[in-house]
């Protein structure tokens, strides 16, 4: 579990990096920010992954037993 707050860190790390220097005093916080915003829309993505993909596949055409 680790390794993938690991990963999202790191790729916080990166975006933050986009907009502040690294030594800048509010970059563990806009760091902090975009992790949030990460782990909502991955959050988001796992919650309603089943309800997307039954949208853009169609009905089902399996006849109940």
């Amino acid at each position: 579990m680790s390794w993938l707050i690991r990963i999202l860190l790191a790729g916080a790390g990166v975006v933050a990096g986009w907009f502040l220097p690294r030594d800048q005093i509010g970059y563990t916080i806009m760091q902090f920010v975009v992790f949030l915003l990460l782990v909502l829309t991955a959050s988001v993505v796992v919650l309603y992954l089943p309800r997307l993909r039954g949208i853009f596949t169609g009905p089902s055409t399996k006849k109940p037993d």
